[in-house]
């Protein structure tokens, strides 16, 4: 039987395909970080799972490359505060 300890750990997972190493991937990631476990809220207290959260933020990113988005000043304006407040 092979002795195992991290450099032979690491060895082995070195001379794994890369779809072998990408399901190992998954599967480490699924076991430490399940998408159903809720990691965040919306401002109005929805829960979001890790899956849901990393969407909101790429369409957010999206929203800013597309210029759908405004500056904290500009939207203190619109609500009636002034931007020294927030």
């Amino acid at each position: 039987m092979k002795h195992l300890n991290i450099d032979s750990i690491y060895h082995e997972i070195i001379l794994l395909s890369e779809s072998d190493r990408d399901k190992l991937y998954d599967r480490i990631k699924s076991e430490f970080y399940p998408n159903n476990e809720i990691v965040a809220y919306t401002s109005d207290g929805k829960s979001l799972t890790r899956e849901q959260y990393q969407m909101q933020i790429k369409i957010g990113i999206e929203q800013c490359i597309k210029g759908e988005s405004i500056a904290l000043e500009e939207l203190a304006k619109e609500l009636g505060y002034d931007y020294a407040d927030l």
